[in-house]
């Protein structure tokens, strides 16, 4: 009876260890900055101006990438956490759809999907909540045109979301200030057979253009794996 009790012991002590070890199932993995995804077998080099987090494996949202340093606001100096930091998400899944088609379905105030219920809740600049304190108003469109990646024709769209935030510059403030700005979008999609690759990229208009040249650089990159 003692070497019975001995051994649950152990094995008590053991198990959270083992737990511990157990590999997360992860969406892909980044060796020397190039991301290779498990599932859906394509590949990103992400230049050294991102830092990324991989997701998990079970979810269609691949991989985030958010900039290490960005530009802030005037109006949000003196609280930078409000600024929307540069970001791209990478969204993968399977589609019957053509790109254009597929984004334009997005676009679309009719078309209702339980794959569109799912890209609206990361793709920010299609969303029409922002938390507390934020009112957005409708997007407006920008620019779109074709594009090719990878030999693979595809489609970017941009739009501009403006809208008003309550900000409280310190915790003791009595009270806060009204900021008035814009957010830039750009959603890039290209596909490979039934495959579509999603690019979401989101942050503040006034640094819109430049962050969507460094965001490109790193979606230029995209390469279908056979």
């Amino acid at each position: 009876m003692r070497k019975i009790t001995i051994f649950f012991l152990i094995l008590m002590i053991c198990s959270p260890i083992v737990f511990a070890r157990k590999p997360k199932d992860k969406a892909g993995k980044v060796v020397d900055r190039v991301f290779t995804d498990k599932k859906y077998n394509f590949q990103l080099t992400i230049t050294d101006l991102w830092k990324y987090k991989v997701n998990k494996n079970k979810t269609n949202f691949r991989l985030v990438l958010t900039k290490a340093k960005y530009e802030i606001p005037s109006d949000y100096k003196d609280a930078p956490d409000y600024t929307m930091i540069p970001k791209i998400n990478v969204y993968a899944d399977t589609t019957s759809l053509s790109v254009p088609a597929f984004i334009d379905s997005l676009l679309s105030d009719s078309f209702k999907s339980k794959q569109k219920k799912e890209i609206y809740k990361e793709f920010e600049i299609l969303s029409s909540s922002g938390g507390s304190g934020m009112k957005k108003e409708k997007i407006r469109p920008r620019k779109s045109r074709t594009l090719e990646i990878d030999g693979k024709k595809g489609k970017s769209w941009s739009g501009q979301v403006q809208y008003r935030n309550e900000v409280a510059t310190s915790a003791s403030a009595a009270g806060g200030k009204r900021v008035y700005g814009a957010y830039g979008g750009t959603i890039v999609g290209i596909k490979k057979g039934n495959q579509i690759v999603l690019f979401h990229v989101i942050c503040e208009w006034i640094y819109f253009e430049n962050n969507t040249i460094d965001a490109m650089a790193v979606i230029n990159s995209l390469k279908f794996l056979e």
